[in-house]
């Protein structure tokens, strides 16, 4: 398979419910039906990080998924991962052929996954202010949803390394990760520090209390803090 260069083009969207297909549920008729995908130059997409060590992707592996666009269609059951050099989002179309939607295009992806506490549930959204180096194409991944929601910012770069000995340069993916908290349309920097953070939950001070005793919650374990806002915004 080829990953080539999606281009959108929107040609039936309807109201009423969604219909199930086997690669993807949309409004009116199949993914491919929807969206047409085409290479703009007419050739196959060159893979730019044949020499770079490691993977660009939130997740390696393609994840059956919901997405949502900006413009309001929505699919599920479509195979995606998450570029998180690029922001884009790479998927698997109807009649498996590998492309992918531009950084912007996808407003929200999610997606279930087992792992050795069980199943895990994924929600990433863009459209959030720009913060620090993220824009607002940057995905998030959604850790606690509410009036104070708590937000992760995963990002890849490209880093080089020149051997002293060789002289050899190798690439590698550097992972940088950021923590945010999204109040009354305004995006703050989190840091895992008890203070900075009941600071932010002062208004419930008293049932805040009580929740992260009788949880014994660890400011360090983002686990934690995503069950403290979880409940904070229950309140």
């Amino acid at each position: 398979m080829r990953l080539q260069i999606v281009q959108f083009f929107i040609l039936l969207i309807c109201a009423g419910h969604l219909a199930a297909q086997a690669n993807g549920v949309v409004v009116g008729g199949k993914w491919a039906d929807q969206i047409a995908i085409s290479d703009v130059n007419g050739r196959p997409f060159e893979n730019r990080y044949a020499d770079v060590n490691g993977s660009p992707y939130f997740d390696a592996e393609y994840k059956f998924s919901k997405i949502i666009l900006n413009n309001g269609p929505k699919f599920v059951n479509i195979k995606t991962k998450i570029n998180l050099v690029t922001q884009q989002t790479v998927f698997i179309t109807a009649n498996e052929m590998e492309a992918y939607l531009d950084a912007g295009s996808v407003k929200e992806i999610t997606y279930a996954d087992t792992n050795t506490t069980g199943i895990t549930l994924y929600k990433f959204q863009t459209g959030f202010p720009p913060a620090d180096k993220q824009t607002i194409n940057n995905f998030y991944q959604v850790l606690a949803e509410g009036r104070c929601s708590f937000l992760k910012s995963v990002t890849k770069n490209i880093s080089e390394r020149k051997s002293e000995l060789s002289g050899e340069i190798s690439k590698d993916f550097e992972t940088t990760e950021n923590y945010y908290l999204f109040v009354k349309g305004e995006m703050k920097n989190l840091k895992k520090d008890k203070t900075l953070i009941l600071l932010q939950l002062a208004d419930k001070q008293d049932q805040i209390n009580q929740f992260i005793q009788s949880n014994k919650i660890n400011y360090k374990n983002t686990v934690d803090l995503a069950k403290l806002f979880t409940f904070y915004n229950t309140l």
